[in-house]
């Protein structure tokens, strides 16, 4: 039989729209129900699980309790941080122009999961959080790089690849960006590629996050902006850069485009804050709708890839003509152990 996904709240909804298209109010069939294993299975790495049914279940949605399948976490989105195997972020960075003294730092990369995000929209509100912000960074962690020595042209130089580890801040994850300089100094330009997070949960395939699933909000503190501290993707030097909008530069996902002091009157000083997120989030497990109210189902077999002990759960339910009853839950807990070799 063709399986589909559905969650317990789905075979509710389904049960409770069959109960109420008949007037049978007066008529209530209790639910008699019952799921054993077959007794010659031998309950194998690779071979079929049987679970037969009696009773009069009108509609059965099965969680085979492996993983992305338990019943207990039907209702979970997020899990522990320590259950987190690996959380990284990765991104290529280029350097050009600037100072010849590579001492200067003129980009601070930071991370932190106390940061509550800007708006975005409200600028008096996002100035005050900017401004708290403080020299040593309080309550936020640079990360290193590599601090290159000058280059001519963003688009001739190599990008040096870079990964850290995050998971002490996946809980609300933000990553900041400060583009600063002092008074007779070049700005350097600064060009972010394949800016990536994966995340690596027990068990799971691992969650991923690119460029074009990340939100950004840039802010200015310098005099000139004062009406406009969002402002980025403008034409000409000493800007922010954002893929995806007009005004993007081509050397990156994220640039920040330096200039030459000379040619300017302001000092700048420059932020890009990635907006908050949980990387502990996850989907809630999932069920399979195994039988309808149609169908004549007497035993359902379902295949298990790794050893261990499983509790499979079946919610059952009846909704015809005959009458409803209540959802319950039935659980069959087995082990499977390795093939034969």
């Amino acid at each position: 039989m063709k399986t589909k996904p559905i969650t317990y709240l789905a075979a509710a909804l389904a049960l409770a729209v069959a109960g109420s298209s008949c007037d049978h109010d007066e008529i209530y069939e209790p639910l008699d129900f019952a799921v054993r294993l077959a007794p010659t299975n031998t309950y194998r790495v690779g071979e079929p699980v049987v679970f037969n049914f009696e009773g009069n279940a009108d509609y059965i949605t099965f969680w085979s309790g492996d993983v992305g399948h338990e019943y207990r976490y039907r209702d979970r989105t997020t899990v522990a941080i320590e259950n987190i195997e690996s959380c990284e972020l990765s991104f290529g960075l280029a350097q050009a122009y600037g100072q010849t003294d590579t001492d200067t730092r003129y980009c601070d990369i930071l991370v932190t999961d106390q940061f509550a995000g800007l708006s975005g929209s409200d600028a008096t509100a996002d100035g005050a959080l900017v401004a708290a912000i403080d020299d040593q960074y309080t309550g936020w962690t640079e990360i290193p790089y590599e601090n290159l020595s000058n280059r001519t042209s963003l688009a001739n130089v190599p990008k040096v690849n870079y990964t850290y580890d995050i998971t002490p801040y996946a809980g609300n994850f933000c990553l900041a960006l400060h583009f600063h300089h002092g008074e007779n100094q070049n700005m350097r330009s600064f060009a972010f590629n394949n800016l990536r997070i994966t995340v690596q949960f027990d068990g799971y395939d691992p969650a991923e996050y690119t460029f074009d699933d990340l939100s950004f909000v840039s802010y200015s503190t310098i005099e000139q902006h004062a009406d406009n501290p969002y402002v980025h993707n403008v034409s000409g030097d000493g800007y922010v850069k954002l893929a995806g909008e007009s005004g993007s530069n081509s050397a990156g996902e994220i640039v920040y485009q330096g200039y030459n002091w000379s040619n300017h009157s302001y000092v700048s000083d420059q932020w890009l804050f990635l907006q908050p997120m949980a990387l502990n989030a996850i989907s809630p497990d999932t069920g399979q709708s195994i039988k309808g109210v149609t169908d004549d189902v007497k035993s359902y077999s379902y295949t298990y890839d790794k050893p261990g002990t499983y509790t499979a759960t079946f919610l059952v339910g009846t909704g015809n003509y005959q009458g409803e009853s209540g959802i319950q839950a039935y659980e069959v807990t087995f082990t499977v152990i390795d093939p034969i070799e």
